[in-house]
């Protein structure tokens, strides 16, 4: 938000000696972030304003014109190149320059001087807008109008309000008090108290100098019919869209440009002057934060006003020539035939302020933040009215704020008002009262502040407190929709205090045992692990946006009638919907690499998927996953050679690692008595892995549950060809568990070594060698300490019909001593008996 610091020093008492840049920087410090100081005008010194007395054509120059200005006390003649010179007219109501004078200087610095132009002297220059400092036009000098109040003559610089610093400030979603100048104002004072700033009270009480009626009427049941000859007729409908309603009926009001002053302090602030009546509205929005809406009475069908919702395919053009359809839920501000406003976002053209209207119906009102945002994000529709009212304004302020534009309309306009102001406000909206107890500040801030020292704070800021000896009782204005907590107070208390007062000091913590991490928390710690693991394994991590297209969508589920969660909002096309997997976002990935010359790559993305929401919920299912993709080469020396090629193991190595490292435990068939840790691999279906070769594609299963966990394997030919990738590529995708990671003991590796025997004969081929390995270790044999499968063979001729022979390597070993022969020979017997005990074996020689 913009704010000028001419308008600030207009609202507050300031000493002489601070500084825009010292108020920026306190400001900044206290949470009220200044982005930026624009200084306008700056420098502008010795510029006067004159009257078109005459123009002709430069007697050497086609494009170069002599104009005779008049000062107030003599004509002089200047040269000026610009193209919109205006002819002149009748003394004293000619249009207005703005003429440097010699000696003159501008903001960029320049003196002015009398020079020869095309042999004709010319005393300083008539001056455009951007050599003034007010904005980049160059398009030719600035012209006024007798109607702005500038006498001929005057200085332009004071006439304008000239030097001021433009401050650009942050305003939080939380604080809409500082959406308006007299909220940063009494944010000012407030940090500026010992200084002596103050705010400036109300000079003049707004109902003398308007000559208003006594009291307002206040509409309650709205069926009085002796009220509303003059006054306004509103009915409030939905009283929970619209709490309260504040009108003023203005009369005689003529609508022109408004003077001088006014346009360019709207224009500092980055809003276009239209016309007095609505730059009024503009103008009271920017100093007090609360918009208001100014409707021609005339064009209102039966003279009144209803606020209601709209109805199911009801249409508004809005000022801005769109045609908007509305829904029930919307707010809508309609005379007795249509609607004329969406309330709190936008009025309508057919009841807009134009050259013909003499009466104006003022509108201040209060609409529930919650219905003004919905209203705006759906139309898409965001302006300055409904950018305060979605963060709250101040219900009570209401009287004050319209009072003060209506004021300033018949200053601008020369009306009146014409009835006693509306005021519909069935349910008052009461104001916050919070208790704050003075040790609980010391505590939280970690400096003991002195009790009268934070009551002294806290009303600073407009806050009403009491002392009762032991707590202050603090009743919070309803412009201040932020405090609703202790906690709240004390953050103003800091605020105020200065933050820069505040000591570094340890926080005082008592030792307790960690509770147990949480789903989320855990999840998140293993999501890490895999970043760590994933990049010490040589991989490169990227990350992608969470939204992709449909088609990618598609790509990744296969034949799956998986339909991913739409955006509301989506940005393109291309980013419509959320990912159901990381892998199609990564092969993409890929092939841009390919494209720009890279060879080997392997990357790996850890990242939130979103699946298809469960029966009944809104949002759709979220979980982790980590991915990745290889295609290249191993490392190599010098030049690689098809050897040194990438192929399916190096992608099981990979995910064998994972699994591993994530605390998953791998076993070699399912069983129902595993672990939550156990998984097992097996071969994947086509459903299971779309984007994988039906040939070289496995699944990562829960070895207790059977649940799907991941996929890895070679990508699919068609996914090759479709991504122009030359040679095949290697990819996993895994679901990132929810267990703890479990820290393995530390088990010292022996000082004696082991010695290995082999294990051959022929078994039955359909007993899985994986339920002999597990008999092998269920031997019972202490000193067994490895059992490898060597070989599988089933040659026909050389293996009995329905057999299969197996070689394991078994490897003993003693953590006392080194064995015998004799004593490794009698423990490999033990194993082999208790092996030929539990299955039918023919040892093979």
């Amino acid at each position: 938000m913009k704010v000028s610091w001419n308008w600030l020093c207009e609202l507050l008492d300031l000493p002489a000696g601070i500084s825009p840049q010292a108020v920026a920087e306190r400001l900044s410090v206290s949470g009220v972030a200044v982005d930026a100081i624009h200084p306008i005008g700056k420098g502008l010194s010795g510029a006067i304003v004159v009257e078109v007395r005459g123009k002709r054509p430069h007697p050497k120059a086609d494009k170069l014109t002599l104009v005779d200005v008049f000062d107030g006390k003599e004509v002089t003649q200047v040269v000026c190149g610009a193209p919109n010179v205006p002819s002149p007219g009748e003394p004293l109501s000619s249009p207005r320059l703005v003429w440097a004078r010699p000696g003159a200087t501008l903001p960029s610095g320049m003196t002015l001087s009398v020079r020869e132009v095309r042999g004709v002297p010319s005393p300083g220059m008539l001056c455009a807008e951007d050599e003034l400092g007010l904005s980049e036009d160059h398009g030719g000098i600035l012209i006024l109008a007798p109607e702005d109040g500038i006498a001929i003559g005057a200085d332009f610089a004071q006439a304008a309000g000239l030097p001021d610093f433009v401050f650009e400030l942050d305003i939080t979603p939380n604080r809409p008090d500082l959406l308006g100048h007299i909220g940063v104002a009494r944010e000012i004072a407030a940090l500026f108290r010992h200084e002596g700033v103050r705010l400036k009270p109300t000079s003049t009480d707004p109902r003398t100098v308007l000559g208003w009626f006594a009291d307002p009427v206040h509409c309650r049941d709205c069926d009085s019919p002796e009220h509303f000859e003059k006054a306004p007729r509103i009915v409030v409908e939905d009283p929970e869209g619209c709490p309260r309603y504040f009108a003023h009926r203005l009369t005689g009001v003529r609508v022109h440009k408004s003077p001088l002053f006014y346009r360019l302090r709207l224009q500092r602030l980055g809003v276009r002057a239209l016309s007095n009546v609505v730059d009024a509205t503009n103008l009271a929005l920017l100093q007090f934060g609360h918009p208001l809406h100014a409707f021609d009475l005339g064009k209102l069908a039966g003279q009144q006003l209803m606020i209601r919702r709209a109805k199911a395919g009801e249409k508004l053009k809005t000022l801005d020539g769109q045609d908007r359809e509305l829904l029930p839920e919307d707010l809508l501000i309609a005379d007795v035939e249509q609607g004329v406003a969406v309330a709190g976002v936008m009025g309508g053209q057919t009841s807009e302020v134009g050259e013909t209207t003499t009466d104006v119906l003022l509108e201040c009102a209060y609409f529930s933040p919650a219905r003004v945002r919905r209203t705006s994000k759906r139309l898409k529709l965001h302006t300055e009215a409904s950018h305060r009212f979605e963060r709250g304004t101040d219900p009570s302020a209401l009287p004050e704020v319209a009072d003060a534009c209506a004021e300033l309309i018949v200053k601008l306009s020369g009306g009146r008002l014409a009835a006693p102001p509306t005021d519909v406000y069935r349910h008052k909206i009461p104001t916050q009262k919070l208790t704050l107890r003075p040790e609980r500040t010391t505590a939280i801030l970690g400096l003991a502040i002195p009790t009268a020292t934070q009551k002294d704070c806290l009303e600073a800021l407009g806050l009403g407190v009491t002392f009762d000896g032991q707590l202050l009782h603090v009743e919070v204005p309803t412009r201040r929709p932020d405090l609703s907590r202790e906690i709240d107070l004390i953050e103003e208390v800091a605020r105020i205090y200065g933050l820069a007062h505040l000591p570094m000091t340890l926080p005082r913590l008592a030792m307790a045992e960690p509770p147990p991490p949480t789903k989320g928390m855990t999840i998140y710690r293993n999501a890490d692990r895999a970043r760590l693991l994933c990049a010490s394994l040589g991989l490169s991590e990227v990350l992608l946006f969470s939204m992709t297209s449909p088609e990618r969508v598609r790509l990744g589920e296969g034949k799956q009638a998986t339909r991913p969660h739409l955006l509301d909002n989506p940005l393109r096309e291309e980013l419509s919907v959320l990912r159901t997997r990381l892998l199609p976002g990564l092969v993409e990935l890929l092939r841009q690499n390919l494209a720009h010359g890279q060879t080997d790559i392997r990357l790996f993305e850890v990242g939130e998927v979103f699946l298809p929401s469960s029966p009944g919920e809104l949002l759709p299912t979220e979980r982790t996953h980590v991915a990745a993709v290889l295609y290249g080469h191993r490392d190599h020396f010098l030049k690689p050679t098809a050897s040194d090629a990438l192929d399916f193991f190096d992608v099981k190595g990979l995910c064998e690692q994972l699994l591993d490292g994530l605390g998953l435990k791998l076993c070699l068939q399912p069983s129902s008595e595993a672990g939550p840790r156990a998984v097992f691999i097996r071969v994947a279906t086509e459903n299971e892995a779309p984007m994988l070769h039906p040939g070289a594609a496995a699944a990562v299963v829960a070895a207790q549950s059977g649940e799907l966990l991941g996929v890895f394997g070679e990508l699919h030919p068609d996914q090759q060809k479709s991504h122009d990738l030359p040679n095949p590529a290697f990819a996993l995708e895994l679901v990132v568990p929810a267990l703890p990671i479990e820290k393995q003991p530390y088990v010292a590796p022996s000082r004696f070594p082991g010695a290995s025997r082999d294990l051959s004969f022929f078994v039955d081929d359909k007993v899985e060698a994986a339920r002999l390995m597990d008999t092998l270790w269920h031997a019972g044999e202490p000193l067994l300490r490895g059992v490898s499968l060597l070989e599988d063979y089933r040659q026909p001729g050389h293996v009995p019909t329905g057999q299969k022979g197996l070689l394991f390597s078994l490897t003993y070993r003693s953590d006392e001593r080194t064995l015998t022969d004799e004593e490794v020979h009698k423990a490999h017997q033990r194993v082999i008996s208790h092996l030929g005990a539990k299955f039918s074996l023919q040892l093979r020689q």
